[in-house]
């Protein structure tokens, strides 16, 4: 419903079942006054035309979100206290909307992509998984992740790099602010050219019974640590 409090001129036609019916009052009736196609439907309907089986009652056909240019995020985008997220080659649709759900808890000023090949966008099961989160955060795109880290660094941007056999932990690390932290694909973490750019890179500590986390983990503990720690600055 978040979407439809949000971006209501981006519903294009709208599907439920019998028992949300009564829930979506307010969105039948847009509908209906700009003449949008809205159906009840029985539950082996609607897994079809979610594909899927994720979808609790409803499902609304929407047209993509349109993801801002980081130009003038560069610009201006993060104040004194800034933090935002940065996705070096993530590759998994859910992981994205993972980590774009804990911006949205933490406050992030925004979430910055990448057009390069491996970086996975965003697509239904990204805002599945997201829920509700990409009507909150900020979702910017650039061509090329180290040229925009480049022009973030010029405007005394600190860039936070994260890598599993880093030697410095993000608990003893002293981190600036504004703030990028960057993530790395699931697989082969942060590619040379961004780990370049990085002013720090750090890991998260564990108990070494388990290799690492999943990227979407390490996102939320990296950004309850940030935010709690630019919350603290007066």
């Amino acid at each position: 419903m978040r979407f439809f409090e949000v971006r209501p001129r981006d519903l294009l036609r709208l599907f439920f079942s019998k028992k949300r019916s009564a829930q979506l009052g307010s969105v039948k009736k847009w509908c209906a006054e700009h003449k949008l196609p809205y159906r009840q439907l029985d539950v082996e309907s609607l897994n079809k035309v979610a594909a899927g089986t994720h979808h609790e009652g409803v499902v609304m056909v929407v047209r993509p979100l349109e993801l801002l240019s980081v130009h003038p995020f560069i610009r201006g985008g993060l104040g004194p206290r800034g933090l935002a997220i940065a996705m070096d080659r993530i590759s998994n649709t859910h992981n994205v909307g993972a980590i774009l759900r804990s911006c949205a808890f933490f406050g992030a000023d925004g979430l910055i992509l990448s057009d390069e090949e491996g970086q996975a966008g965003f697509t239904s099961s990204t805002a599945r998984t997201a829920e509700g989160a990409m009507e909150v955060t900020p979702v910017y795109r650039c061509s090329d992740l180290s040229s925009a880290l480049r022009d973030f660094k010029s405007r005394k941007v600190f860039i936070l790099g994260t890598d599993l056999k880093a030697e410095e932990s993000i608990h003893d690390t002293k981190v600036h602010f504004p703030c990028i932290v960057v993530l790395g694909n699931e697989g082969e973490g942060l590619s040379m050219k961004i780990k370049k750019r990085c002013d720090q890179v750090v890991r998260i500590p564990g108990v070494n019974q388990v290799q690492s986390l999943n990227v979407s983990v390490a996102a939320g503990v990296i950004l309850a640590d940030l935010c709690h720690r630019r919350n603290s600055i007066k």
